[in-house]
């Protein structure tokens, strides 16, 4: 058993963020190659740059001790 809160700070880490922001703009950049519009967009694009945020800031608390 960990003693870590269960949420984004206990799988939080450096090469996920990294992984995730990567897939956040591979996926910007696939919409407005198929010129979608930003509606089409930010059905995807949102939500996985919100779990990037979460996970970035989760990942940098864990790694400076926080």
């Amino acid at each position: 058993m960990t003693t870590e809160r269960p949420g984004f700070r206990s799988f939080a880490s450096t090469p996920l963020a990294i992984t995730l922001w990567v897939a956040t703009v591979a996926a910007t950049a696939m919409f407005l190659a198929f010129g979608w519009n930003l509606l089409q967009m930010s059905i995807l694009i949102v939500p996985l740059a919100v779990v990037s945020i979460a996970v970035t800031a989760a990942a940098l608390k864990k790694t400076r001790g926080s």
